[in-house]
């Protein structure tokens, strides 16, 4: 998914369809001064919202090798922005302990696998691929999200307000999925 569609569909909500005929976002005439500081801020809530999603939500996973020799982990050495670590994973597959801190692990020297959840990077231009949990964040969540963050920064706060429990409501029924719901077995009379 695209950060350009979630623009595209929250243009719609927020009432500013004119914004479809810009070039920015695939259409044919110049977006004015005004348009083009509605789609910063709109590009700007995306990004907000995607990491939002991705830190208290739908957290994003990733793993990756890395060797120690004095037993410190930083996370600046690794590839992503560390949200939190699941686990620490050694050559041969076992769970090894370590210590946390705000900068690093602390383990025993070697060679691990590191497992974590990860803050998606800021958006580099309406064409980026959001960072998402693809199954289960939907085009839909994102842009109520989008939509309650514009209108907050917009200053229209009971519309902020409208919008945000309506992604709420959508995170929470995604978050409750059938799929985990299982009904017991019952006897009948």
């Amino acid at each position: 998914m695209k950060a350009i569609e979630i623009i595209k569909l929250a243009s719609r909500y927020i009432g500013q369809k004119d914004l479809l005929s810009t070039t920015t976002l695939g259409g044919q005439t110049q977006p004015t001064q005004q348009q083009t500081e509605i789609l910063e801020t709109l590009t700007e809530c995306v990004s907000d919202v995607t990491e939002a999603l991705a830190v208290m939500h739908f957290p994003l996973k990733y793993a990756e090798e890395i060797v120690t020799s004095d037993g410190v982990i930083n996370f600046s050495d690794l590839q992503k922005t560390v949200c939190e670590v699941i686990k620490l994973v050694d050559e041969f597959g076992m769970n090894v302990e370590f210590t946390s801190f705000p900068d690093y692990i602390k383990t025993k020297s070697g060679k691990y696998v590191i497992h974590y959840h990860y803050i998606p990077e800021e958006l580099e231009s309406l064409n980026s691929t959001l960072e998402i949990n693809e199954e289960k964040v939907t085009p839909r969540i994102i842009t109520l999200g989008v939509v309650s963050k514009y209108y907050l920064f917009s200053g229209m706060y009971s519309d902020a307000e409208a919008w945000q429990k309506a992604y709420l409501a959508a995170i929470l029924s995604q978050q409750r999925s059938k799929r985990n719901q299982v009904i017991k077995k019952r006897r009948w009379i």
